[in-house]
């Protein structure tokens, strides 16, 4: 069995790579600097250097979108550095023999900010993988949120995505940048779920007789909403388990899908956000405004 494993790295250390186990090819996405380790140059049978766009989404779908043999092992995909994420991922390669078919191989976001929070993590083991450390997580498709915690970052990625596309709060996020993407048959099981799972950091393994039949044009569109609103990454982030097969889960009630006429939106995804000078301080950019409605009050 021949299985790879893609690294999406920026300015990582990645002499960790050297710890991979022999089963693995390793291919290397550098959106940073020049990798010059003799130890890292020596383990990976490919690097390719892109332009810094699109986070680890941009990188998932080139490599997908790029591949043309397929075999009966896995493709592993990992940041350049997955151990705040799964602290036991180099272990976990090595127990490959163990894994499911699309396997999660995270186990938290970011101990620093105590999420997911410790009472959590402590109390989840069913994911294990020979006793190794793996919990995916079980998101709302409309909230964006944790079902277990509130989680404040994903909660800011709902309010982002409702407000620059104009929806009203309650709406499937999953669903309606799924049919953004004209993946027609996955956005209408997203529709008819409250809840999904993903894995943190975008670290998961699959078959890759998985990856060699999904829709391209599907593909290509994400790849454009990837390096579009940074936003997109994330809400990206938390559906890749089910761009790979995995159900959605907690079933609705049947409802009419809303379907938008695609030809007649202005834009399909919203653009990336460049700053053409350096952006204010909070409390200088919020405290003038404030002070022109104030004088605009008075002068009523």
């Amino acid at each position: 069995m021949t299985s790879e494993v893609v690294i999406a790295r920026y300015s990582e250390d990645l002499d960790w790579v050297t710890q991979i186990p022999a089963e693995f090819s390793v291919t290397i996405y550098n959106k940073g600097a020049k990798i010059t380790s003799a130890a890292v140059l020596g383990r990976a049978e490919k690097i390719v250097d892109l332009v810094n766009s699109g986070r680890e989404s941009d990188t998932i779908l080139r490599h997908v979108l790029a591949k043309k043999a397929f075999t009966d092992g896995y493709t592993v995909f990992l940041q350049g550095d997955p151990f705040e994420h799964s602290p036991d991922i180099t272990a976990l390669l090595g127990a490959w023999r163990s894994w499911k078919d699309l396997q999660p191989l995270s186990w938290g976001w970011l101990s620093a900010k105590n999420l997911p929070p410790q009472s959590v993590l402590l109390g989840e083991k069913s994911g294990f993988i020979d006793g190794l450390r793996v919990r995916p997580e079980t998101f709302s498709l409309s909230s964006w949120t944790a079902l277990q915690f509130f989680d404040p970052g994903a909660a800011t990625i709902c309010d982002d995505y409702q407000r620059l596309h104009e929806l009203p709060n309650g709406v499937n996020i999953a669903a309606h940048f799924l049919r953004r993407c004209e993946w027609a048959e996955l956005a209408d099981q997203a529709h008819g779920h409250f809840a999904g799972r993903f894995s943190y950091g975008a670290l998961f393994a699959v078959k890759q007789e998985r990856l060699a039949h999904l829709p391209r044009k599907s593909l290509e569109l994400a790849v454009q909403a990837a390096n579009g609103h940074q936003m997109y990454g994330y809400v990206l982030e938390r559906l890749w388990l089910h761009i790979f097969g995995e159900p959605f889960l907690l079933p609705a009630p049947q409802a009419a899908a809303t379907k938008e006429n695609l030809a007649l939106l202005p834009s399909r995804f919203i653009p990336p956000v460049v700053y053409t000078t350096e952006k204010k301080p909070l409390h200088r950019r919020v405290v003038p405004s404030l002070k022109r409605r104030i004088v605009s009050w008075a002068q009523t």
